[in-house]
């Protein structure tokens, strides 16, 4: 799904640190492609070699990111190859691929097939080229393994439309395409969730809580799926610093994603890195690391385009069949 903007400037901090007034933090970030980071446990300003020092002992990175914004993909990029600067034992974990496409995405990286055969047979999202060559690029030039982590998508829709127990018709081999427990979550994630997606509920209670209900199933489908491949990468690679790429609400507040992995594996160290928007109120608890970004352009100003465009959404998600 497309992360929510839930967001944040900068507050006071202890210290010696350097804080920013808001005129010197809007020079630093200028552009969509600018960004700063931020320590949430002191609300300091910190940088990016000092962040990757502090992350050298984690065993799991989450960097969250809000889909196509620039500043989100070029602080992926410069952290990742900050990573391997100190530590060339990484493994790639990405929302981005989806279990069932594992192959097609190991054979790009043995050099077996070309990009567009990639995107085409490994259903790349839309913005694979801008957003994400450049992570795929940098593990293929370096043997770094990727994990395709994420559910199909027809997997997702499917549960959507009639609940998890949709799971149990799956063959085997389709089932092994989906963790094995798609309802363990958090009230609070839930919470967050309903409250984010209400608006595409039906024309009445029941309908509206039905749907709901099935939604969350299918983003813990989602949670729940990526969670159980970045430990079976884990147990495929002690030794490995995992780096997983998601939406940033599949993370933020160690919720999401990062709840389901504490759950499997609680002895993991996990470090959680949250982007927010500079324009708005500061929130310290999203990560253990914020990175700030400018705002990205309001999508509809007029309430009956935005409507229009759910209308149009839930239409064409509706006319797809559940058939796999």
């Amino acid at each position: 799904m497309k992360c929510l903007t839930i967001i944040a400037s900068i507050l006071s901090t202890q210290g010696c640190s350097t804080i920013p007034t808001s005129a010197e933090t809007n020079a630093q970030i200028a552009t969509m492609q600018d960004y700063q980071l931020y320590n949430a446990t002191n609300q300091s300003v910190t940088s990016l070699n000092k962040l990757r020092n502090d992350l050298a002992d984690s065993d799991v990175i989450f960097i969250g990111e809000y889909h196509s914004h620039s500043a989100s993909h070029r602080l992926q990029t410069q952290l990742l190859n900050a990573l391997f600067q100190q530590n060339n034992k990484l493994v790639l974990s990405m929302e981005q691929f989806t279990r069932d496409k594992q192959d097609v995405l190991d054979q790009y990286l043995r050099n077996e097939i070309g990009e567009q055969t990639l995107i085409k047979d490994g259903d790349a999202w839309d913005n694979y080229p801008s957003d994400y060559r450049q992570l795929v690029e940098f593990a293929k030039e370096h043997s770094l393994p990727v994990i395709g982590a994420n559910t199909p998508i027809s997997i997702v829709r499917c549960v959507a439309r009639k609940g998890p127990e949709f799971i149990n018709a799956l063959d085997s081999e389709k089932q092994n395409w989906v963790a094995a427990d798609i309802t363990s979550s958090s009230p609070e994630y839930q919470n967050k969730f309903t409250k984010a997606m209400s608006h595409h509920g039906g024309s009445n209670k029941k309908e509206t809580k039905i749907t709901l209900s099935n939604s969350f199933y299918a983003q813990l489908a989602r949670d729940n799926t990526m969670a159980d491949s970045i430990y079976k990468a884990h147990l495929t690679s002690p030794d490995s610093q995992i780096v997983h790429f998601n939406g940033a609400f599949h993370s933020n507040y160690h919720l999401g994603t990062v709840d389901a992995l504490k759950r499997i594996a609680p002895e993991l160290k996990i470090a959680v890195i949250s982007p927010q928007f500079s324009n708005e109120k500061d929130d310290w608890n999203k990560g253990d690391y914020i990175y700030k970004i400018k705002s990205l352009p309001t999508r509809y100003i007029k309430k009956e385009n935005r409507d229009k465009a759910i209308k149009e959404m839930m239409s064409a998600k509706n006319k797809k069949s559940c058939v796999l």
